[in-house]
């Protein structure tokens, strides 16, 4: 059959540059927001992560700089968690080369990066907005705390027939819907704990395509569970008590900046 020629460079790079898609999706979850977003991405996500792509967010060199600088340090953090994952994989195929190992385990844990980026885009924005809605307040919210009055913060106003057209006058009413916040936060549990199930699965089937000896399968997955073990430890996931923190204090931290 006959060959293509002048593919071979590429064909080596390529296993490298299949790194930059958990790049990519850890760079935009954790490098993309600015400040004041950020305080309830450092809940959802390691703080730590949240912190060093947040110290090159806010340098002073321009809105679009800075926002590269933020996005790119996160993906770096992304390339550097599937290397050391690549070197975990080497330990135990010790016949293979670290290239094709580091393959393997990255192209699994794509699916990690793909799942930190869909939450950051649905859950925890949903989160935040239920707890930070910007209209004028429905008959719905009759009843609830407003999370801000004319500008200030004061604790303690309610929505009620008599002072909502009042407020309105001044402009879009913040009001909270601790309710919602609940409800996405749940699904967001439920949801992390289906997709490492799926992360499992997935990785799975790529030991079997790659043609990884079977009795490297049992090792390879005890080096999965160690690395969502590792991601839950640094903070990832909304726990009960941080989320009691941000019912209870996130309207008046978040919601007037």
């Amino acid at each position: 059959m006959k060959q293509v020629k002048g593919l071979d460079f590429w064909v080596r790079s390529s296993i490298w540059l299949e790194l930059i898609i958990p790049g990519y999706f850890f760079g935009k979850t954790f490098g993309a927001s600015d400040a004041k977003y950020r305080f309830l991405d450092a809940f959802m996500y390691p703080t730590a992560f949240i912190k060093f792509c947040g110290y090159f967010r806010d340098l002073p060199v321009g809105h679009y700089t800075a926002r590269f600088l933020g996005v790119f340090s996160g993906a770096l953090l992304g390339v550097l968690f599937a290397l050391l994952i690549g070197v975990f994989y080497k330990w135990v195929l010790k016949d293979w080369a670290y290239s094709k190992a580091t393959r393997v385990g990255s192209l699994a844990f794509i699916l990690i990066a793909l799942m930190t980026g869909f939450m950051s885009d649905m859950f925890c924005e949903s989160i935040g907005m239920g707890l930070r809605i910007q209209e004028k307040a429905p008959e719905e919210l009759e009843g609830k705390y407003l999370a801000q009055d004319y500008g200030a913060f004061t604790k303690g106003t309610k929505i009620t027939l008599q002072n909502a057209p009042l407020l309105a006058a001044f402009g879009k009413v913040k009001t909270n819907d601790p309710g919602s916040a609940h409800g996405w936060w749940i699904a967001s549990l439920i949801f992390m704990y289906s997709w490492f199930g799926l992360y499992f699965l997935c990785a799975h089937r790529l030991f079997k395509r790659n043609k990884i000896p079977r009795e490297a399968y049992f090792k390879l997955q005890m080096i999965n569970v160690a690395v969502v073990i590792i991601l839950l430890r640094m903070g990832f996931g909304i726990s009960a008590s941080e989320y009691h923190y941000i019912v209870t204090r996130f309207q008046y931290l978040y919601g007037g900046m």
